[in-house]
């Protein structure tokens, strides 16, 4: 589902190994994170909907074993297991990406360990839900760990595809031992587009109704942080980044706003830290 917008903010390059030299450091880190933590959901979301296992949330196979996956970052083994109590209404099992020692996709990110998605119900029945948790899981040399749940919570078939995404014990650890911590719970909104396009396809990205707080957590000098998302993110299709939509950051006093934008899929951002904005074109960072 939309699997380049739902990385983010995707910096090209993936961390800053200097010192912190600016505020907007710290949100470059956050924001890598989370990106990190949104492409394994994808990846589990296009296995669970892989045609030889349940097909856009449809189970065509109740067979354990292999499955076959379109697409190229899964350089991995992929396997799927059903529970006894799986049924065609109801798919209940495992699926486990395996990347082993390492492989690299053709973007250039490596990665390795496994992924584990435990998923119960079609993906697009109300209700359904998708957790993902890791073992020893290393993209470009950060490890990621926590548990990741996604919630079907639209009110009917009929609707646009909604799911709450609740992280849990989010822990990336960086190459020099690093650390940073993260919880956060956010409200994705399909919106198809015209005709079923999918090249008009628009995601809507909310914080949930009941917390204060999208995300939480410590960043690598063991600085705490909260975030809250002011203005709904707007992704589209093709677009690496939020079209629309404004975060708020919050640590030591501090308030930072993230604008990003109007609609222009232009990779634009504008960043105010004490009243000073200035914009940042977040594919020549690094």
């Amino acid at each position: 589902m939309m699997a380049v917008a739902l990385l983010g903010f995707a910096f090209s390059c993936q961390e800053d190994e200097a010192p912190y030299q600016t505020e907007s450091a710290y949100v470059a880190e956050e924001s890598v994170t989370d990106s990190y933590y949104d492409d394994a959901d994808d990846m589990g979301l296009v296995a669970v909907s892989s045609e030889s296992g349940t097909a856009g949330g449809k189970l065509s196979s109740e067979s354990s074993g292999l499955l076959e996956v379109n697409d190229d970052r899964l350089c991995a083994l992929v396997a799927i297991a059903f529970d006894e109590a799986s049924t065609l209404a109801f798919p209940i099992g495992t699926i486990t990406i395996d990347f082993g020692a390492g492989c690299d996709d053709p973007r250039g990110n490596r990665r390795s360990g496994k992924i584990f998605i435990r998923f119960s119900g079609r993906r697009f029945l109300p209700g359904s839900t998708i957790v993902i948790t890791f073992e020893n899981y290393v993209i470009n040399g950060i490890k990621l760990s926590g548990k990741r749940t996604l919630t079907n919570i639209s009110g009917s078939v009929e609707e646009a595809p909604k799911f709450q995404i609740e992280l849990e014990n989010g822990l990336a650890v960086w190459p020099d031992g690093t650390e940073a911590t993260r919880e956060h719970c956010f409200v994705r909104t399909w919106n198809r587009g015209v005709l079923i396009n999918p090249s008009d396809d628009v995601l809507v990205v909310s914080q949930c109704g009941d917390a204060d707080v999208a995300a939480s957590g410590t960043n690598r000098r063991g600085v705490e942080y909260s975030m809250i998302i002011q203005s709904d993110l707007i992704y589209k299709r093709g677009c690496p980044i939020a079209v629309q939509g404004v975060k708020i950051f919050r640590f030591n006093g501090k308030e930072i706003v993230v604008d990003y934008g109007t609609g222009e899929c232009d990779n634009i951002i504008t960043i105010t830290v004490d009243g000073n904005a200035h914009s940042v074109n977040v594919r020549k960072r690094g």
